[in-house]
Order: C-alpha cells, then sequence, then structure tokens
C-alpha cells in the first residue's frame, strides 16, 4: 500500500515539480550538466521555430553530431532503455495494440542524427493536437523520445496517435516514424528510473 505521503505526490505533485524530481533522478544517472529541463531545441538556429523539451539528456548537438557518443550511451544504459522499452511494450498490449512493429536494437538506432540523446514529453492538461506535436518533437529530437503520459487518458491518446501514424504508414500515407517513440505513464518513468540510479553515485567529472 501506498504511504500517505506517496500518494499525496501522486496526487498533487504538478508538471514542474515532477520534472524537477525527473531531473533530479536523471542526474544521479547521467552527468548533471547533460540532463537539463525546459531545453530550447533550436536556440542556436535563429530563423527557426525552437520547440522546447521538457526534458532532455545531452550531449546535445548544437555544433556537432554526437552519433557514437549517443551510441556508447545506448550500450552503457541499456538495461535502463531496456526496462523502458518493455514497459512501453506493455502498455501498447494492455490497449489492445501489437507490440511487435519495432525492436529493442531499431527503437535505439534508428534516429541517428539526433539533437539529444533522450527527449521527454510530458503532456497534462492538452489538446490532441499539441499532444501529437509534442510526441513528435520527442522522437524527432531524441535518439530515444519518451512520451510520458500524466494520466490514463493521456496514455491512451498516445498510444491510438501512435497506431494512428503507422496505419497511415501502412496504406502508403505521408506520415511521421514513430518507431524511436516510447509512451509512458509518469509514474512508471519514474519508478523505472529510481530503480536504475546506482546504490553509490557515480563521481562525476
Amino acid at each position: 500500500m501506498s504511504s500517505p505521503q506517496t500518494l499525496h505526490d501522486t496526487i498533487k505533485e504538478s508538471v514542474p515539480e515532477f520534472q524537477a524530481r525527473l531531473k533530479q533522478k536523471l542526474s544521479q544517472i547521467f552527468q548533471p550538466e547533460l540532463v537539463k529541463t525546459e531545453w530550447a531545441t533550436m536556440a542556436d538556429e535563429r530563423d527557426l521555430y525552437s520547440p522546447r523539451l521538457d526534458a532532455a539528456i545531452g550531449p546535445f548537438a548544437t555544433n556537432r553530431i554526437y552519433i557514437e557518443e549517443y551510441n556508447r550511451l545506448v550500450r552503457q544504459h541499456e538495461s535502463l532503455l531496456l526496462h523502458l522499452f518493455e514497459m512501453h511494450r506493455s502498455n501498447l498490449r494492455g490497449h489492445g495494440q501489437p507490440d511487435n512493429h519495432f525492436d529493442f536494437e531499431h527503437v535505439c538506432m534508428r534516429n541517428q542524427n539526433a539533437r539529444c540523446f533522450m527527449a521527454f514529453e510530458i503532456e497534462n492538461e492538452v489538446s490532441r493536437k499539441h499532444l501529437m506535436g509534442g510526441a513528435i518533437n520527442a522522437a524527432a529530437l531524441g535518439r530515444v523520445g519518451l512520451a510520458i503520459a500524466w494520466n490514463p487518458e493521456k496514455l491512451r491518446a498516445f498510444v491510438r496517435m501512435r497506431s494512428y501514424l503507422l496505419f497511415l504508414s501502412e496504406v502508403g500515407k505521408n506520415t511521421f516514424d514513430p518507431s524511436n517513440l516510447l509512451i509512458l505513464s509518469k509514474d512508471q518513468v519514474m519508478d523505472i528510473i529510481s530503480k536504475h540510479v546506482p546504490k553509490t553515485l557515480p563521481a562525476h567529472q
């Protein structure tokens, strides 16, 4: 049974509070200077629209490409990524959707020229159009993108959006590739990341 404090946090926590907690946990796994919230992804490109990711893990490919560095991080954090991937597959099955479109290696290697290693988009009180925009940003900008649903309704909406994009592809329509996008609830994400925080924290340089 959840403790009163845990139950209170689950019910009352705001999105900024969740972002701060997420950043704190991720900074125990990755180098703290590479973990950012509200990261302006194209701030160095004056003529381009610059979406802000709710959270992101670098290195950030603003002046160069980091393909090999991201490949190394995939290998280094394979257990964490695999845990997120398996929960994503479970969510698809839980909503009556097939979970075998893409294997783990494809998810981790699809977006080679990413802007960051992991991109997180948290969706709470937004329209379905905004929800799709957030998911596309996470998948387009991260080597691995995470669409984080605030509640069961948003989780269902994310799964349906993904199925819609895959359907468009299957029938030969112009669409967006969601193959590197993982869909999880906020509690699932926090639980998995917390389990991968080292018991002895690394001495980041």
